[in-house]
């Protein structure tokens, strides 16, 4: 029972630092420089992704304070499993702040073209074009193994996917237009979220 109590915990902190995270970054960069391409418009997969993000908080709470009420979708996970999941989230937050170290003030919250942004090929970079969705993957997969509940872990899976998905389209379409053949001979090399395995024959 104990051990119960840190997965609910430790629940409960990891989506507390990674809201606070990406708040602290919102806050720190929200002054930057004016976009020159506007950020992209709200759609239907915004709405759903918003929504499934309120029933993630909702779920997540249940789990965590009144953990009987998602008993119905509790997972037989072994307990290295779940400790695993705090592993995965470790990674994602390193991987998110590596990203945003390199990045510095060419990131901004919502994918747009800032005004001055260059093309940053170095860091996290030089192996895929999106490490921050990599990494909000990483963090936010991981509470299904660390809650052992499909119900918390899907609805913050589906909301992730779903997020990730619709920007990295948009973003990518601002990012060549607005640096055309240099992003276009970027994306030959690179990946857009797992490095590429290159096996050569000896």
């Amino acid at each position: 029972m104990a051990q119960e109590s840190i997965f609910r915990i430790g629940l409960f902190f990891l989506i507390v630092a990674f809201v606070a995270h990406r708040g602290y970054y919102t806050r720190k960069f929200g002054q930057n420089a004016s976009a020159e391409a506007g950020a992209q418009p709200p759609g239907p997969a915004t709405s759903t992704a918003n929504l499934l993000a309120l029933i993630g908080l909702l779920s997540t709470a249940l789990a965590v304070f009144l953990p009987r009420w998602m008993d119905w979708a509790a997972l037989p996970f072994p307990v290295w499993l779940r400790w695993a999941g705090f592993a995965i989230a470790a990674l994602g937050f390193a991987l998110l702040q590596w990203a945003h170290n390199t990045l510095g003030r060419n990131w901004s919250d919502a994918p747009q073209i800032l005004t001055g942004q260059r093309l940053v090929m170095n860091g996290p970079y030089r192996w895929v074009r999106h490490p921050i969705y990599t990494a909000f993957l990483l963090i936010l997969g991981s509470t299904l193994f660390i809650s052992a509940n499909w119900c918390v872990g899907a609805v913050w899976i589906g909301m992730t996917a779903l997020q990730v998905a619709q920007r990295i389209q948009f973003e990518e379409r601002l990012m060549i237009d607005n640096f055309g053949d240099a992003y276009r001979a970027y994306m030959q090399r690179t990946a857009r979220l797992l490095p590429r395995l290159e096996i050569t024959g000896t």
